[in-house]
C-alpha cells in the first residue's frame, strides 16, 4: 500500500509512484489508531483507508495520542518544517484537538460537579474551555504559516477535519478487541463529576465538539483556498465506534471517503496538478 512512517520509504514509493498526489499526513490516532491484530486485520485509520488508492503515496508522520499543541512546538516542529523544506508536497494532511479536548488528561478539567447547577450547561467550565480552544486555533495558525512560508510546493494545500460526537461508554482500548488494557477516555470522569443521565453525556461532549469545529471554521476563513475542513460531525451511527474516542474500521472508512472527497476539492482549487 502507497503510505509508509519514514522518509526513505517514502522516497521508494515516490518512485515507483511519480504521478501520484504526494501527502504529508501529520496527526493523532485518527491517522494512527492500530489494526485489530496490530498488523492484521482491516484498515483501522484514515490514512490506511486512503492509502489504498494507488495515486496516493502518503508520508505519515502521526503518533496516537498526540496533542495539538504538541505538534507545533519543540522537536516535532522542527522535524515537521524540515520536512516541509526537504519535499514537496501536495496536501498536508493535519488530525489534531481531539485529545485536548476529549482526552484523558483534559476532559475533566472542562466538568463541574453535576450538583453546581440546575442544567448541564452550568456544569461547564467554559473559561477552561475556551482558553484551550483559544490555544488549538493558534496552533492551526502556526501549522498554516508554517507550510505557506517553509513549503517547498507553492501550491500545497492542508486538509484537517473536526471530530464526530463520540459516545461515552466504559469501554477503553482492547488488545484485539478482546483484552481491555486502560480505562475509557471519557466516562469515568462524567461519572466521577455525577453525569449519570446517558442523554446529557452526549450533550456535554457535543457542546465541547461543536466548539472545537467552530474554532476551525473560523481558521478555514483566514485561509481561504489553502485550508479545507471537512466536517465530520452527524456521521457515524452509534454502533461505527469500536470504542469511545475511534471509530470501526467501518466508521474509518465513512470519515476517510468524506476526507478523500476534501483532498479532490483542495487540489482542484490549486494550481492545476498533472495527476
Amino acid at each position: 500500500m502507497p503510505y509508509t512512517t519514514d522518509s526513505r520509504g517514502y522516497k521508494n514509493l515516490l518512485r515507483g509512484n511519480p504521478d501520484a498526489v504526494r501527502i504529508l499526513a501529520e496527526g493523532d490516532s485518527w491517522f494512527a489508531y492500530p489494526r485489530r491484530y496490530l498488523a492484521f486485520g482491516p484498515p483501522s485509520n484514515i490514512v490506511q483507508v486512503l492509502a489504498e488508492r494507488d495515486y496516493y503515496v502518503i508520508y505519515s508522520t502521526a503518533s496516537i495520542g498526540d496533542e495539538v499543541a504538541a505538534m507545533m512546538t519543540g522537536e516535532q516542529k522542527f522535524s515537521f518544517t524540515k520536512r516541509l523544506g526537504t519535499n514537496e508536497f501536495d496536501i498536508i494532511l493535519f488530525s489534531g484537538g481531539g485529545n485536548d479536548i476529549v482526552g484523558r488528561y483534559d476532559f475533566d478539567l472542562f466538568l463541574k460537579p453535576r450538583s453546581s447547577g440546575p442544567h448541564w450547561q452550568d456544569c461547564i467550565e467554559v473559561e477552561r474551555l475556551d482558553n484551550k480552544l483559544d490555544l488549538i486555533e493558534s496552533v492551526y495558525m502556526e501549522l498554516m504559516e508554517r507550510v505557506i512560508h517553509y513549503s517547498l510546493n507553492p501550491d500545497v494545500r492542508v486538509v484537517s477535519h473536526n471530530y464526530d460526537f463520540c459516545v461515552p461508554s466504559p469501554e477503553g482500548y482492547e488488545l484485539f478487541d478482546l483484552f481491555p488494557i486502560g480505562e475509557s477516555w471519557l466516562f469515568p470522569f462524567l461519572q466521577e463529576k455525577n453525569f449519570s443521565d446517558g442523554d446529557e453525556q452526549k450533550a456535554v461532549i457535543r457542546f465541547m465538539l461543536e466548539r472545537f469545529a467552530e474554532r476551525l471554521a473560523r481558521v478555514e476563513n483566514r485561509y481561504p483556498g489553502k485550508l479545507f475542513i471537512t466536517n465530520t460531525q452527524n456521521t457515524l451511527a452509534s454502533s461505527q465506534w469500536r470504542n469511545e474516542i475511534h471509530p470501526t474500521p467501518a466508521g474509518f472508512r465513512k470519515i476517510a471517503a468524506l476526507i478523500h472527497g476534501t483532498i479532490q476539492q483542495a487540489l482542484g482549487a490549486g494550481k492545476p496538478l498533472d495527476k
